[in-house]
């Protein structure tokens, strides 16, 4: 892997105005709400900043008080925010959530239809700073959003594959972007251009029909896409991975959950940040830590440190590493 990059890791993404109501209220009747930014892409690269990573973000944004925030919140995580595609048309995305107690889940309702994002072309994008990377990160949020970005979402990945770049892939469906066979049939063919493939075991049911224990999964996910890597988190259990020739597991941590999202990105920049450390076993250490922190913060934002991530580490005592 080259070490004469610009960055560690770059990505195209989007990035939404949060506000999300208190816990026990609902969006209907709620009088106040917090106001955050999120977006899979920005939540992964923020985290690997904090953890010491050179990080860069591609989007389209309309130049307005609600894209300059996005911008602002990205920034002061140490990405690297001057490659963004500003207009001065169409709109900022913004989305609404509200969290369920049980038997309720979290509610979100997206508010995204006619983005300036979803107008985005390759042609605007600078590519020599873009590639000017370690891994070039992308997700299957992307290409949901529009025919535009579905066709970016390929051409980055195939640019980067033929100037040598490593390219990570994040399935992450989201139900209420697309049906599970419409996503299945668009990823298909961008994850057969990844190098290292993160898959959820419900995403792998759900999109591609890959079920099974994990380690049956992990090997028809390898089998199916061909990636150097492929990595299958499991929720409270932990996750599995494999590089073909080996296969390696890691167990959760116990945690107090405060706010689930944004702990899948949390885990997959963890494990990029272990990765580019020295081995997939780093990665589910520092990915799993990571996940494990990011529960208990609230917002999609990791703020955390490589610091309290070495010490979950170094006091969790008999956890599983390696298969």
């Amino acid at each position: 892997m080259t070490e004469n990059k610009k960055f560690d890791v770059t990505s195209i993404g989007s990035t939404m105005i949060r506000l999300s109501v208190p816990s026990g209220e609902r969006l209907e009747s709620a009088n106040s709400y917090s106001v955050h930014t999120a977006g899979t892409e920005a939540n992964t690269l923020t985290a690997l900043s904090r953890m010491g990573r050179k990080t860069a973000w591609v989007s389209r944004l309309k130049r307005d008080s609600l894209g300059q925030r996005v911008e602002n919140d990205i920034h002061m995580f140490g990405v690297d925010t001057s490659r963004i595609i500003w207009t001065e048309s169409d709109r900022n995305e913004v989305f609404y959530v509200e969290y369920g107690a049980s038997p309720r889940g979290i509610k979100v309702i997206y508010d995204r239809l006619g983005s300036a994002l979803s107008k985005i072309h390759w042609g605007e994008i600078d590519r020599d700073y873009l590639l000017d990377t370690r891994f070039l990160h992308m997700t299957g949020i992307l290409p949901a959003l529009s025919d535009n970005c579905r066709i970016v979402t390929q051409q980055a990945m195939a640019a980067a594959k033929d100037a040598g770049v490593k390219v990570s892939f994040d399935v992450n469906y989201r139900s209420n972007l697309w049906p599970p066979e419409e996503a299945g049939n668009a990823l298909r063919p961008l994850i057969g251009l990844c190098d290292i493939l993160f898959l959820t075991r419900e995403d792998a049911k759900d999109l591609f029909n890959l079920s099974g224990d994990p380690y049956h999964v992990l090997q028809s996910a390898m089998e199916l896409f061909q990636p150097e890597i492929c990595v299958i988190t499991l929720g409270g259990e932990g996750a599995v991975a494999s590089d073909g020739d080996r296969r390696y597991s890691s167990s959760a941590y116990p945690v107090e959950i405060i706010d689930r999202l944004g702990a899948g990105d949390s885990f997959t920049a963890g494990f990029l940040s272990g990765y580019l450390e020295g081995s997939i076993e780093m990665g589910l250490q520092y990915g799993l830590a990571m996940a494990a922190l990011k529960l208990g913060i609230k917002g999609d934002y990791f703020i955390s440190n490589r610091e309290e991530v070495l010490r979950l580490i170094d006091t969790s005592g008999s956890r599983e590493i390696g298969r």
